[in-house]
């Protein structure tokens, strides 16, 4: 092999490296800078996939320049064949247009909750062809950009809190205004439970049933503690109705012997 190819193949490998070594540098420097402000990255792996793009990018022109290779005549003497190319391409580079405007107009970002015409989940990274949504049960679904920036996209719980609707029934003879009050106490003293003047927290009526009467608890909390929020209001909702001699009914179902 001569010496000229050998090279431009070791000059080749270098500009791999050094793109990688500079994608890893500048994400570590912008991790420590955001780290010292005592903030996060909030897309870290979008962010990572941008900047790969644009390095190693780079990087591809400067092994073309050592390769001395020119694309003009090829691209010239594509012909037909470009057309055909064009057409094949069509729906890569459609999603690849779509995935700048996604990530430029922040459509959706990564960590963030949505539904994407019909898809539930989080989103777990933007990359240049698909948004990967993580489902809640494991699942991950790959959807084409163009499918993200066209369609309709139903952000969940955007702010920092989010809502929790309790059902409880009573039994009919519970008093029911000392049934709203513990409810409402409930939520006083449950610190889980957000008290802020930007959310309510209330305890309405909700219907009659057929053994009992129902109320909704409503009530925020933070959106990392959602799941514990739930479950102490419940414990606790539970432990006062104990306390006060409180019914909550059951369906009994009576089951008879033919004669």
């Amino acid at each position: 092999m001569p010496m000229a190819v050998v090279m431009d193949i070791f000059w080749s490998i270098v500009a791999l490296v050094i793109a990688y070594v500079v994608h890893k540098i500048i994400m570590s420097s912008i991790n420590r800078f955001v780290s010292s402000i005592g903030k996060e990255v909030k897309a870290p792996k979008t962010l990572s996939v941008l900047l790969g793009f644009l390095i190693y990018g780079f990087a591809i022109a400067g092994i073309l320049a050592i390769w001395d290779v020119n694309l003009a005549p090829y691209l010239a003497g594509l012909g037909i064949s470009g057309i055909v190319l064009g057409l094949a391409l069509q729906e890569p580079l459609t999603n690849f247009m779509s995935g700048i405007l996604v990530l430029v107009t922040r459509k959706v970002f990564e960590g963030e909750v949505v539904d994407v015409d019909g898809l539930t989940g989080i989103v777990d990274v933007v990359k240049m062809n698909h948004v990967h949504l993580r489902t809640f049960d494991g699942k991950l679904i790959l959807i084409p950009n163009r499918k993200v920036w066209s369609g309709t996209v139903t952000k969940f719980w955007p702010g920092r809190y989010r809502r929790i609707d309790v059902d409880v029934t009573v039994d009919y003879s519970s008093d029911l205004d000392k049934v709203v009050a513990i409810l409402k106490k409930v939520l006083e003293e449950e610190p889980l439970v957000v008290k802020d003047e930007s959310v309510q927290n209330n305890v309405v009526f909700k219907s009659f049933d057929s053994n009992g009467v129902t109320y909704t608890v409503r009530f925020w909390a933070e959106r990392e503690t959602y799941l514990d929020a739930l479950n102490a209001v419940a414990h606790r909702i539970k432990r006062e109705f104990d306390g006060s001699r409180i019914k909550i009914p059951f369906t009994v179902v009576e089951v008879r012997k033919p004669e």
